[in-house]
C-alpha cells in the first residue's frame, strides 16, 4: 500500500462497495476489524440513538460518516445517504 494509500473495491458502475485503509490519522481510533456500513436517512437523528442507547461516537467525517462503538465494544459506521 505504500506511504499511504487506502483501497477501494468498486462495482463496475463506480459504486464502493468494500475498502481497506490503514490504521493512521483518522482511522487512527479505529480498531482492526471488518466493519458493516449502515446507510441511514440521517446521520445526526442516529447518532442521538447511538447516545441514547449508551454508544459512543469513534469518529465523524463531513457530517455525513461516522464510526460508532455499541457498549459491548462492536463498531459500526454509519453513512448518511443523501439524494
Amino acid at each position: 500500500m505504500g506511504d499511504y494509500v487506502d483501497f477501494d473495491m468498486t462495482t463496475k458502475d463506480g459504486d464502493r462497495v468494500a475498502g481497506l485503509c490503514q490504521a493512521r490519522h483518522d482511522n487512527a481510533a479505529v480498531p482492526p476489524v471488518w466493519m458493516m456500513y449502515v446507510a441511514v436517512q440521517s446521520l445526526q437523528d442516529a447518532l442521538a440513538q447511538v447516545a441514547l442507547y449508551g454508544g459512543d461516537v469513534v469518529a465523524e467525517r463531513h457530517g455525513v460518516f461516522a464510526i460508532v462503538r455499541d457498549p459491548a465494544g462492536a463498531h459500526l459506521a454509519l453513512w448518511e445517504q443523501r439524494a
